[in-house]
């Protein structure tokens, strides 16, 4: 399939689709459109849960200090 005939299925048009293929910004309403249409959403999505999945498991809360208590011996 040309670019103009997955734009044409897409309903986006041929420059986008030439925009996409080579890297270029365009919006993820058109991205997403093109993924689904290929069916690639979902290697897509595998990959942000893996990259989500890495990312929370790399973070680490802060312990506090405990509070010091003081004598009341004023």
């Amino acid at each position: 399939m040309d670019q103009k005939e997955l734009a044409t299925r897409v309903g986006i048009g041929r420059n986008t689709v030439s925009s996409i293929e080579n890297g270029k910004s365009v919006s993820a309403e058109s991205l997403f459109l093109v993924l689904e249409h290929l069916d690639l959403i979902d290697d897509i999505q595998d990959i942000i849960d893996q990259q989500l999945a890495n990312t929370t498991s790399k973070l680490s809360r802060k312990s506090r200090k405990q509070i010091e208590e003081l004598d009341n011996d004023f």
